[in-house]
């Protein structure tokens, strides 16, 4: 599934592309390992967003958010990661490595997501690579059951595409009260292999939940595994905490490749993008992505989601009464 050690050097070398050309203002010590780790805590701060709105305004912007992030999927519940993190980070020197995952641990204890402590058996795994799409193309022809959740229409841009990150998920489905629907198999494969993820609530006939309430759901959804390739060729120039973040941020929420908001880390790479850090609204998103029930409707959620950003956006002064 993973480079082979010979292909893991290579990717080493590589690496010093990624590493060569910090972003303005990161200290001139980030360029050395120990630096590197050391000044994981300080470089944790976020990106805030200072321009002050109408509460309509914000709630624009919020749902433009959460519309771009591709979280919510028809009306089915969203996944995250209802069991203990474990990432494993493939590809870097230890010391970048262990760089890349301590700021994706240090992400999700601060969005409420469980983190396993090392050693454990991996979830998560981040991968650096110099082809971006043959690690793609070989993934799917050792293992084509890996990549059960991704629809066809997305599988070209995973194993042609230019993106310099690319992902994917494995999901299960599970009762309200905790139940396995199909243990150790795929949202996507319970319905047919490369099928959309959409319906699966009608999909699951014959569960029943012991708890009363309309707007409860009988089943939710459940992240198994996250998997990340950085192609270190197209992500050349961008300082090694940026894409780690990037990375993190894409491992722990069922995210959508697409035209990502303006207003996030996720628009790292596209054309004109400005922000280097994870924004306010990131952070708002991904804690209020944990705090929200997750046996509920797509569509409640969603609402849930845009109020967490707006809540947020209100306590932080970024809304005026009037303009």
């Amino acid at each position: 599934m993973f480079p082979s050690p010979k292909f893991r050097h290579s990717v080493i070398l590589a690496c010093s592309a990624l590493l060569a050309l910090p972003a303005a203002g990161i200290a001139q010590g980030r360029n050395t390992p120990d630096a590197a780790t050391s000044s994981y805590a300080a470089d944790t701060q976020i990106e805030v967003l200072g321009e002050r709105l109408t509460e309509a305004e914000a709630r624009k912007d919020a749902h433009d958010y959460i519309r771009k992030t591709g979280i919510i999927r028809n009306d089915d519940p969203v996944a995250r990661w209802n069991v203990p993190i474990c990432p494993r980070v493939i590809g870097l020197q230890d010391v970048y490595g262990r760089m890349v995952e301590d700021r994706l641990r240090g992400l999700a204890k601060r969005v409420g997501v469980e983190v396993t402590d090392a050693p454990c058996r991996p979830n998560i795994f981040i991968s650096f690579v110099t082809d971006g799409n043959a690690t793609a193309r070989r993934v799917a022809s050792r293992n084509p059951t890996l990549l059960n959740d991704v629809p066809q229409h997305a599988r070209s841009e995973l194993m042609d595409g230019n993106a310099p990150v690319r992902w994917w998920y494995a999901t299960t489905l599970g009762t309200s009260d905790g139940v396995s629907v199909a243990p150790q198999i795929s949202a996507a494969e319970t319905l047919g292999s490369g099928s959309e993820p959409s319906g699966i609530l009608l999909s699951v006939p014959g569960i029943r939940t012991f708890r009363s309430g309309v707007v409860q759901t009988q089943v939710i959804r459940s992240l198994q595994s996250a998997t990340v390739i950085v192609d270190i060729n197209r992500a050349h120039g961008l300082p090694l905490d940026s894409v780690a973040d990037y990375a993190a941020m894409v491992a722990l929420a069922e995210l959508e490749p697409g035209t990502p908001p303006p207003n996030s880390l996720l628009g790292l790479f596209a054309s004109g993008g400005t922000q280097a850090r994870l924004t306010s609204f990131d952070i708002s998103f991904l804690q209020g992505l944990y705090d929200i029930p997750a046996a509920r409707a797509g569509w409640q959620q969603r609402r849930m989601l845009v109020a967490r950003l707006v809540q947020d956006a209100e306590q932080a002064g970024r809304i005026v009464e009037k303009r």
